[in-house]
């Protein structure tokens, strides 16, 4: 009876991954200076890994300094 009552709770009940979802920044430059705010720093986007795949936006965060 426990092996059937098993075999239905997997059907039922999707089994847990270890794939964490998660976000962090990657760099898309090196040092550049950009006039309009007059400071030298590195453009970076956005990724996040959901369900074991990674997508990024665009290079759209300069943070300043290197």
């Amino acid at each position: 009876m426990t092996n059937l009552m098993d075999k239905v709770l997997d059907r039922l009940v999707p089994r847990a991954t270890a794939a964490a979802d998660t976000s962090f920044y990657q760099y898309c430059t090196g040092c550049a200076y950009v006039e309009a705010w007059d400071a030298i720093g590195r453009w970076k986007k956005l990724c996040h890994v959901v369900g074991g795949k990674t997508g990024c936006t665009g290079c759209q965060t300069f943070e300043i300094g290197c």
